[in-house]
């Protein structure tokens, strides 16, 4: 067997390929930059071992060092295969024009996102011109399941075992932000099964308020959400905000066909 490859369950794996990746999978939203010792404290990697990968990275474009080389950022190859991915995805197109009639009606931004471990990454994104948020969200971006809408209306639209095993794991990658949003989150999710969608007011960040319905697919497959994520102030008013849910789930059932469609296709 060559060196760096493994052997699980009969199928050989490089490791060095994975590592390389989980270095990769460090960068999102607010962590745009960051140096070996961090990465190796993130991923529990030697930080020699970090160090010698992320010089592998930067030499073939996935990552640029810093001009004082202490800090790294995505380079413009991650970026090409970001967009390869999803050019494969015709649901993130079919979403594209429900997703600004929603944010255009509602001055905010409004997304397509799926899970990605215990993070919400954003597959599309339409920011209305006159929108004003605070905080840049952009196809590509990250954010925490348990203090965002996005992620609350993930776990609404999971069943009773799937909800519990995705809430065990946000725990263990970050017992802190857990306990600190538990309770807002059941709430929600609770309170999506009276009324339909998901609300999330100042908690995900201030001054912002978030709707969002979760968007389900095949049996077993995956689990998307559409949201709308606009100054706490335009979304203010209840009723707004019970617009904002309607709008958002009709748009669901435009977009349902085609998400199982494209699960049981794959």
């Amino acid at each position: 067997m060559s060196e760096g490859t493994k052997e699980q369950k009969g199928q050989p794996l490089v490791t060095g390929l994975l590592r390389g990746l989980e270095v990769l999978r460090c960068f999102d939203l607010g962590r745009e930059r960051l140096g070996s010792s961090d990465i190796a404290r993130m991923t529990g990697l030697p930080q020699p071992t970090v160090w010698r990968l992320c010089k592998t990275l930067e030499h073939g474009g996935y990552l640029i060092a810093d001009r004082d080389g202490s800090r790294f950022r995505p380079g413009l190859s991650i970026l090409t295969l970001g967009y390869a991915a999803l050019d494969t995805l015709e649901l993130a197109e079919l979403a594209r024009p429900l997703l600004q009639d929603v944010a255009t009606r509602f001055h905010g931004g409004a997304s397509l996102s799926t899970r990605e471990r215990t993070s919400m990454l954003y597959l599309q994104r339409y920011e209305a011109p006159n929108a004003v948020l605070n905080v840049n969200v952009r196809v590509g971006s990250e954010v925490p399941i348990m203090n965002s809408g996005t992620g609350w209306a993930y776990l609404a639209g999971l069943d009773d075992a799937a909800r519990a095993q995705a809430l065990h794991e946000c725990k263990a990658a970050d017992a802190a932000l857990y306990r600190k949003h538990e309770k807002g989150a059941l709430k929600a999710i609770a309170d999506y099964r009276k009324i339909g969608f998901i609300t999330n007011i100042d908690v995900f960040f201030p001054g912002l308020s978030t709707v969002a319905v979760p968007l389900p697919s095949a049996p077993g497959g995956t689990p998307y959400v559409l949201n709308c994520t606009s100054p706490s102030a335009a979304l203010a008013d209840p009723e707004v905000r019970h617009e904002a849910g309607l709008a958002l789930m009709h748009a669901v059932e435009q977009l349902r066909r085609a998400a199982a469609r494209l699960d049981t296709a794959g």
